[in-house]
């Protein structure tokens, strides 16, 4: 499912604790915001403006690399 403007959504700003792994940090126990989305991108597709819930922050999340779940459809 792709995301579009009015889902309900969270995404991993961070984690608690890393692990190495060799020359590679791997996260865990991950750091959840909860927002909704509100444009998405003309240029790029795959970049979305998401209003934080808790604080009313404004992020810009790159689905190539943001890990998130949709959690409502708006």
């Amino acid at each position: 499912m792709a995301l579009e403007r009015g889902n309900l959504i969270k995404w991993v700003c961070a984690h608690h604790t890393y692990q190495a792994n060799g020359d590679i940090l791997v996260g865990l126990d991950p750091i959840y915001k909860y927002g909704i989305v509100m444009k998405v991108s003309e240029k790029s597709p795959s970049h979305f403006l998401v209003i934080d819930c808790v604080d009313a922050r404004w992020h810009i999340l790159d689905t190539t690399y943001d890990k998130y779940e949709i959690l409502s459809e708006g």
